[in-house]
C-alpha cells in the first residue's frame, strides 16, 4: 500500500461540479433509455425481425450478459482512463448500437446491435459514481448516488413515452436513428464538459484510526489478482449480498425489460396505453421505494434482511393473484403487480450494504461487482426461460400469446426465487458471525 500527496477536501458542491454531474447523469439516462427500449417496442421488434419468443428474449439476454460480463473490464478502464473518457466511450457504443438496430433487417444484426448497447451501458453508471467523490463533499456522496439512480429512471420513462410515439408516428428507423444521435451528442458533451476533478489513476479511501489522514489518497497493489478474487468471493458478506441481489430484482427486470408489455397486452388484454401506464407506475414506484427503503435501512440497519423477505413475499403474492385469477386479470391487479415489483431493484441494493460491511476497502470494488452480478444472472435465466417455455408450448410469436401459455412461462420464476432464498438462508449465519466478530 502506498500513499500519494494529500489532496484537498471537497467542502461544498460547486456549480462546475453540478454541471459535471448533470452531463454524467445524462449519459446514464440515455443508457437506461437504450437498455429498456425493447420493452415498450417488443411487439414491433418481433414483427420487424420475424423473431420467435425465445429469439426475442435472446436480445435482452445477450445485452444483460454483456453488461454483467463487462463490469470488471469497464471498471478497470475507468480507473485507467477516467470517467470523462469512459462516459464518452460508453455513450458512443450505445449510440452506435441504437443506430445499428434502426437499420437492422435480420436477427443477427439486431443481436449485434444489442451487444453494442450492453457493452456501452456497462460504462455509464459506474463512471458517474466514480466522479462523485471528486466533486461533492463526503457526507453528500451517498445522497447524490441515490439521486443518480433515481434520475436514471427517466430513461425508461422516455422509452415508454416519446420512443413509442415516434415509432408509431414516424417509423422504427427514424425513432432509433434519433435515439442514437442524441446519445452520440451526450458523448460529445461528456468530452467537452466532464472533468475527472482528480488524477484518475488513484482512488480515495477512508482509512481507520492510525492510518493516513482521510484526505490522503491511497492505492493498493493488485498483483495477486487470483488471490483477491478468491478471498473476496469467500467473504461471507459478499456471498450474502450476492444472494440478496440474486433474489430481489429479477422479476422486476424481466417485467420492465421485455416481457411485461407483451404479457399485459397479449395475454391479459390490456390496451397499449394502459400497459404503458402500468410500466410508468413501475418506474415511479422504483423512485418511491428507493427513497422509502433507503430511509428504513439507514435508520434501522438491523431490519435490512427482514425488508428483503417482505419484498420477495409481496412479489410472490402479487404474481400468484394475477396468474391464478380466472380468465384475464382486471387492470387494477396488473397496476398493483407493477407497483409491487418496483420494490425489487431498490431492495437489491441492500446486497451492497452487506458486502460493504465486511470487505476491506482494497477489494470493495470487486466485491460490489460480484454482488451486482447476482441480479443479472437470475434475470438472464428468467428472461430466456420464459421465451423458451413460450416456444415449447407453441406460442413463438406475439399473435399466438395466450393467458395459459404465459402462466406456464412465468412459473419459471418459482425455482429461481426458491434457489435464491435457500442460498441466502445458508449464507446468513456466516455473515452474522463475521459481523458479530467485527463489532466485538
Amino acid at each position: 500500500m502506498t500513499s500519494s500527496p494529500a489532496l484537498p477536501l471537497v467542502e461544498r458542491a460547486s456549480a462546475r461540479g453540478m454541471v459535471v454531474w448533470a452531463v454524467g447523469v445524462a449519459g446514464y439516462v440515455v443508457a437506461v433509455f437504450a437498455r429498456t427500449s425493447l420493452s415498450a417496442t417488443g411487439v414491433e421488434a418481433a414483427v420487424r425481425f420475424g423473431a420467435s419468443s425465445s429469439v426475442l428474449s435472446l436480445f435482452t439476454v445477450l445485452q444483460l450478459a454483456v453488461y454483467a460480463g463487462m463490469q470488471v473490464p469497464a471498471g478497470a478502464t475507468i480507473d485507467r482512463l477516467g470517467s470523462r473518457k469512459a462516459i464518452a466511450i460508453g455513450c458512443t457504443l450505445v449510440g452506435a448500437g441504437q443506430i445499428a438496430i434502426a437499420f437492422a433487417g435480420d436477427v443477427p444484426t439486431a443481436i449485434a446491435a444489442r451487444v453494442l448497447v450492453g457493452t456501452g451501458d456497462a460504462f455509464c453508471f459506474i463512471s458517474v459514481l466514480r466522479l462523485l467523490p471528486a466533486w461533492f463533499p463526503g457526507p453528500q456522496v451517498g445522497l447524490v448516488t441515490q439521486l443518480t439512480g433515481l434520475v436514471g429512471q427517466l430513461g425508461q420513462l422516455l422509452s415508454l413515452g416519446p420512443l413509442v410515439w415516434v415509432v408509431h408516428s414516424r417509423g422504427w428507423t427514424t425513432a432509433f436513428v434519433l435515439a442514437g444521435s442524441v446519445t452520440l451528442l451526450v458523448a460529445a458533451l461528456a468530452l467537452l464538459l466532464v472533468r475527472d476533478g482528480r488524477r484518475h489513476h488513484v482512488v480515495e479511501v477512508h482509512l481507520p484510526a492510525g492510518g493516513p489522514p482521510p484526505h490522503r489518497t491511497t492505492t493498493f497493489s493488485a498483483d495477486d489478482v487470483e488471490g483477491v478474487l478468491v478471498r473476496t468471493w469467500r467473504n461471507a458478506g459478499t456471498r450474502a449480498g450476492f444472494w440478496v441481489h440474486f433474489t430481489t430484482p429479477f422479476s422486476a427486470y424481466m417485467f420492465a425489460l421485455l416481457w411485461g408489455f407483451p404479457f399485459m397486452t397479449r395475454s391479459q388484454g390490456l390496451s397499449a396505453p394502459l400497459a404503458l401506464a402500468a410500466l410508468s407506475v413501475f418506474v415511479l414506484g422504483c423512485v418511491g421505494f428507493g427513497l422509502l427503503i433507503g430511509l428504513v435501512t439507514s435508520r434501522h440497519p438491523h431490519r435490512r434482511l427482514r425488508t428483503v423477505l417482505v419484498v420477495v413475499a409481496a412479489q410472490v403474492v402479487a404474481w400468484a393473484v394475477v396468474l391464478a385469477w380466472p380468465g384475464t386479470a382486471p387492470a387494477w391487479t396488473l397496476f398493483v403487480l407493477a407497483l409491487v415489483l418496483a420494490g425489487g431493484p431498490p431492495t437489491s441494493l441492500i446486497g451492497f450494504d452487506l458486502a460493504r460491511a465486511t470487505n476491506p476497502l482494497s477489494s470493495l470494488g470487486l466485491a460490489t461487482g460480484m454482488v451486482n452480478m447476482g441480479g443479472f444472472v437470475s434475470s438472464l435465466v428468467v428472461v430466456l426461460g420464459i421465451g423458451v417455455v413460450l416456444d415449447v408450448v407453441g406460442e413463438s410469436t406475439p399473435d399466438r400469446f395466450t393467458d395459459a401459455g404465459f402462466t406456464m412461462a412465468l412459473l419459471v420464476q418459482v425455482p429461481v426465487v426458491l434457489v435464491g432464498l435457500v442460498m441466502l438462508r445458508r449464507s446468513l449465519p456466516a455473515y452474522r458471525l463475521l459481523v458479530g466478530r467485527a463489532r466485538s
